[in-house]
C-alpha cells in the first residue's frame, strides 16, 4: 500500500508523517501529558496501524515532559523505536535522563539525519524478523 507524506498539526505538535517515520515537533512551552500521547495516538492509528514506524522528537523548541509510568510506558504496537534530537548540551542532558525510563529502543541524536538512519534501520531489522 502507497503511502503519501503529509504533515498535521495538533496544536501543540506539528507532525511530519512519512512511510516509515513520525517526525514530530512540539511547540515552545507545552507540557506533555496523557492526553497529548493519546492524540498522538490517534494519529498512529490513522496511518500507521499497518507499518513499523519510528518516532523522531525534534527537540527545536523547549518543553517538559510529566514522566509518570503511564506516560513513558505508553508505546504504541508498530511503533519500533523513539528517537530524540537535540541541539543543546542541556537538552541532550535531559534527553538521556529520559532514556532511563523506557524499556524499548530509544537513542539520542545531534542531527536530524542520524536519527532517520537509525529509524530506517529499525524499521528494516524488524520488516526482516517478519519476513517482509
Amino acid at each position: 500500500m502507497s503511502f503519501t507524506n503529509k504533515t498535521i498539526d495538533l496544536g501543540f505538535v506539528r507532525m511530519e508523517l512519512s512511510e516509515h517515520c513520525v517526525i514530530a515537533t512540539v511547540k515552545e512551552g507545552v507540557l506533555i501529558e496523557l492526553d497529548h500521547i493519546a492524540a498522538l495516538h490517534e494519529v498512529f492509528a490513522k496511518y500507521y496501524s499497518a507499518r513499523n514506524f519510528g518516532y523522531i522528537d525534534n527537540r527545536a523548541h523547549q518543553y517538559a515532559i510529566n514522566l509518570s509510568p503511564e506516560l513513558y510506558n505508553s508505546r504504541y504496537p508498530k511503533m519500533v523505536g523513539l528517537a530524540i534530537v537535540c541541539y543543546t548540551e542541556s537538552a541532550i542532558k535531559n534527553a538521556n535522563f529520559e532514556k532511563s525510563f523506557y524499556n524499548w529502543p530509544f537513542e539520542v541524536f545531534k542531527n536530524l539525519e542520524e536519527a532517520q538512519q537509525w529509524i530506517a534501520d529499525l524499521v528494516a531489522e524488524e520488516e526482516k524478523k517478519a519476513g517482509l
